[in-house]
């Protein structure tokens, strides 16, 4: 038999779910330019989150692309390098929180651009290397 109280906590429970598929779904629009290796690592994160961390990628792939003018990085360039910097902005935020201190994603923005700009000029430098040694080996001569 149904009554009133049934009908509320059937739709309770339907509600749930729904907030879950629809949480999901904002995930996924809000990282739909992202290639797929990188958007199924990030979609672990909350939503507040994962607009932080989404400003800050953007923004130190538009900085580190306006210092370097010769070469120009798309996301499918970088995700690598932005995986690896996500995984140490992790570390970094479990080892202070064994050590007591309490951090954020939001508290630790300057952490992940610093480390997102590093690895990228690491990659940059390697590239120019590689690309120099052609044009300069003086071995193939």
């Amino acid at each position: 038999m149904n009554d009133l109280n049934d009908i509320k906590y059937k739709n309770e429970i339907s509600n749930h779910s729904n907030q879950f598929t629809h949480n999901f779904d904002d995930k996924e629009m809000l990282l739909q330019e992202f290639p797929e290796q990188l958007t199924n690592y990030l979609l672990k994160y909350d939503y507040r989150d994962l607009e932080i961390i989404k400003a800050v990628i953007l923004k130190a792939k538009k900085s580190f692309n306006s210092r370097h003018e010769d070469m120009h990085y798309m996301l499918e360039d970088i995700e690598d390098e932005i995986l690896t910097s996500l995984k140490r902005l992790k570390k970094a935020i479990h080892d202070r929180g064994v050590k007591g201190q309490k951090e954020t994603i939001k508290s630790m923005q300057a952490y992940l651009m610093q480390t997102i700009l590093t690895e990228l000029e690491e990659t940059h430098a390697l590239y120019m290397r590689r690309k120099n040694m052609k044009q300069y080996n003086i071995f193939n001569q």
